[in-house]
């Protein structure tokens, strides 16, 4: 295994909240574990838990304001049970890559489908499928979906051109 440097190690402490669980109860366990150079424990060992618990907080509050753009809907049936449901995913779950918000979006949504289906808007999940799927067309007919707080039946249809844009058209029945 390859040795990292501090800066590499903050990076993983910040991204992955059971590794700052486990720097909390035992710091040099954690040096040996991600294979931290001999030079940087000193530094590493000054950490303190709570103020990378702070830091990490900061980032994944950025990371939910990015998710709650995307999913608008999803965010108002979770209401106050949003932040910690977040919260909870995010810790131990972080996408990278270009489409790093979509991909978080995505992967939020997954697990909240298979605990509290119901929570989830259709037409947004039916959304990330599309934006992060290479496909050229997709079309979607949910019976029962929430716009503006009052339910109707809904067309969805997407396009996507030569170039990686998208379009996507929505036809509300009955509003």
């Amino acid at each position: 295994m390859v040795e990292i440097d501090f800066i590499t190690a903050f990076g993983r402490l910040l991204c992955d909240g059971s590794l700052r669980d486990a720097f909390t109860g035992d710091p040099q366990a954690v040096a040996r574990q991600i294979n931290l150079c001999r030079n940087d424990w000193p530094a590493f060992l000054r950490l303190l838990p709570e103020d990378l618990e702070f830091q990490a907080r900061i980032l994944l509050r950025k990371r939910q304001e990015l998710v709650r753009q995307l999913l608008p809907e999803t965010v108002r049936r979770l209401g106050e049970k949003f932040w910690p449901l977040f919260l909870e995913y995010s810790r131990v779950n972080w996408p990278a890559g270009q489409r790093a918000a979509l991909q978080d979006a995505f992967a939020f949504c997954r697990r909240l489908k298979q605990q509290q289906p119901q929570l989830v808007s259709g037409s947004e999940w039916n959304r990330l499928q599309f934006a992060l799927s290479e496909k050229h067309l997709a079309i979607h007919w949910l019976l029962r979906e929430t716009i503006r707080g009052k339910t109707h039946p809904l067309l969805q249809i997407f396009l996507r051109g030569r170039l990686t844009r998208w379009r996507e058209l929505s036809f509300h029945i009955g509003l």
